[in-house]
């Protein structure tokens, strides 16, 4: 064969498979930064569901809020198991803290941190509070907005000696 019929079949190879590249990355490009009306729409429903969620904790209804886990972690931590670990902590969120709003760190259109800062009350000793700030990782899964439930079980690793 040929060196010139070589390289010109190499070359059409080659825009081949920069054409491919770059048609199978354009869609992962466009679907890491949401369009600002859909970047509206997720912050809204994130929001609520955050909401939701932040007074099922406040309400100590832990096996509600178990529904509300990401697929991995329900895999890794039983519905009972979940609730006697959130049982054993001795922290309870009280609130939002009025002073600083709660923001949204988009990754992508299905995965975000919900940045907050959380007012915790002690459950055995009422006039104990701090406010901590906390990011919660949320991931849409099938079409529902979900927590890692392991976080849950973490937080807010706090003790009084530590103020």
């Amino acid at each position: 064969m040929d060196p010139t019929q070589t390289l010109c079949r190499n070359l059409k190879r080659l825009v081949l498979l920069v054409l491919l590249a770059v048609s199978l990355g354009a869609p992962v490009l466009n679907a890491r930064q949401p369009t600002p009306a859909e970047m509206e729409a997720i912050s809204k429903e994130t929001r609520l569901v955050f909401e939701t969620f932040l007074q099922l904790w406040q309400e100590e209804r832990y096996f509600e809020m178990y529904d509300f886990g990401k697929k991995q972690s329900r895999e890794i931590l039983s519905l009972e198991e979940f609730a006697t670990r959130m049982v054993e902590l001795d922290w309870v969120p009280v609130g939002l803290s009025q002073e600083k709003p709660s923001e949204i760190s988009y990754r992508y259109r299905t995965l975000l941190y919900m940045n907050a800062h959380i007012v915790f009350r002690h459950k055995s000793f009422y006039d104990l509070q701090f406010t901590k700030p906390k990011a919660f990782l949320l991931q849409k899964e099938k079409g529902s907005w979900k927590f890692d439930l392991i976080q849950m079980i973490r937080s807010p690793y706090y003790s009084p000696e530590d103020s």
